[in-house]
């Protein structure tokens, strides 16, 4: 038997012994022991969300641009950049809340983490909060993103382009 063969018949056995001789007693909703043991495992993986504040506060827009106005926004959104830009993402929220964390996740195509800043809010009125990413070599050209969340539950995401 090749070495992998072997491990996986090992495996097996030690589940089996793990398990004990009894059968699984059906599950009280009528669903079979097999059924019930998917159940269980799609909710082991699949993690849970964060929670989301108390209130009724909610991301109303997400604007990227090179500059920001004196309220924070941004006058001239966009969503092609140079490679020396930098990029700015004025997140614009309305409702009221006891407190969270607004965060901005920056990211290239594939996924991997380019950089992240959160902010602790109390908005009570309209806010808006703006995240920056700059850097002192030129952005590699490519397709980005930018996530924002609340309480690290993403409620936005916005494509951009570096060329």
């Amino acid at each position: 038997m090749r070495p992998t063969l072997t491990l996986l018949a090992l495996s097996l056995s030690l589940l089996l012994v793990a398990c004990g001789d009894e059968a699984p007693a059906p599950a009280e909703d009528g669903a079979s022991p097999a059924q019930a043991t998917a159940e269980v495992a799609a909710q082991a993986a699949t993690p849970e969300e964060p929670p989301m504040p108390g209130g009724d506060f909610r991301v109303v827009a997400v604007e990227l641009g090179t500059e920001l106005d004196e309220e924070g926004r941004v006058p001239r959104p966009q969503d092609v950049f140079t490679t020396v830009d930098t990029i700015h993402a004025a997140v614009v929220g309305v409702g009221s809340s006891p407190g969270l964390t607004l965060s901005a996740r920056w990211l290239l195509e594939d996924g991997t983490p380019v950089a992240k800043a959160g902010q602790a809010l109390v908005p009570d009125a309209p806010t808006v909060t703006t995240f920056s990413i700059t850097q002192p070599e030129p952005w590699p050209a490519g397709a980005y993103r930018v996530e924002v969340a609340i309480n690290e539950r993403v409620v936005e995401t916005r494509s951009f382009r570096i060329e």
